[in-house]
């Protein structure tokens, strides 16, 4: 991120952090995704929320150490589902984080629910709300870009695959599978799917290997990058 803000220091940042092995682990546990009605879902509501924050305060402070101006925002605190589908948001928080200088840092969390009491909103989900906002509002040039512990999208023979379209995405779709490790929230095949459904707008996504020094840089300053680029054409 240091690099990144040194290269431009004008680029308007949003962070977003996964819940790794933090809270999908409880989310599974308790299920949450699906909602809560007994006292003891309702405990479990709350103790993957305290996880979620629990990995996002450790990432906080990484990002304070470096001196970069990184504000959490809970998305708790910004969306609100109905059967697990977008019901309200309000990101003014998060805009007017931006136009004070700082960079949001959102997460992977518990949101409330009308229909069900509460439910899980992935990162990307969250990104991918963010994104449509600030795009619709014609002031930004949008771009989103997913780093991970995997290269990009693999076909069925693994071999990365350099661009994903709605052309092509029923040729691949059946390649994509779940994440090998505890995800709730759909692991790759959800991720193509939100970004898909924004590219639409116009709106260029990255899916890359995040342990490949400089790679996000380059992905979010518009450089050629290792990965998969998802986009409307």
């Amino acid at each position: 991120m240091t690099i990144i803000r040194q290269e431009n220091p004008n680029l308007k940042l949003i962070l977003g952090n996964g819940a790794g092995s933090f809270a999908h682990q409880s989310a599974k546990k308790y299920n949450t995704i699906d909602g809560f009605l007994s006292d003891e879902e309702k405990i479990g509501f709350c103790f993957v929320h305290q996880d979620a924050l629990d990995l996002n305060r450790i990432l906080t402070k990484v990002f304070l150490q470096a001196n970069l101006p990184v504000i959490s925002l809970p998305p708790l605190t910004m969306v609100v589902t109905h059967n697990k589908k977008l019901f309200t948001s309000d990101f003014c928080t998060v805009e007017n984080s931006l136009q004070a200088g700082l960079i949001p840092l959102v997460f992977g969390d518990v949101v409330l629910d009308k229909a069900i009491g509460g439910t899980v909103l992935s990162t990307d989900t969250l990104l991918a709300l963010l994104a449509k906002y600030f795009h619709l509002q014609q002031k930004f040039q949008v771009r989103v870009v997913n780093a991970g512990n995997y290269p990009g999208v693999c076909d069925k023979d693994g071999q990365v695959l350099s661009h994903i379209t709605p052309a092509n995405y029923s040729q691949i779709k059946v390649a994509l599978g779940k994440s090998e490790s505890v995800d709730v929230t759909g692991g790759m095949a959800q991720k193509v799917e939100e970004f898909l459904a924004i590219s639409s707008l116009g709106i260029d996504c990255w899916i890359i290997d995040g342990n490949i020094p400089g790679n996000l840089a380059k992905a979010v300053l518009g450089a050629p990058t290792q990965g998969t680029l998802i986009r409307a054409v």
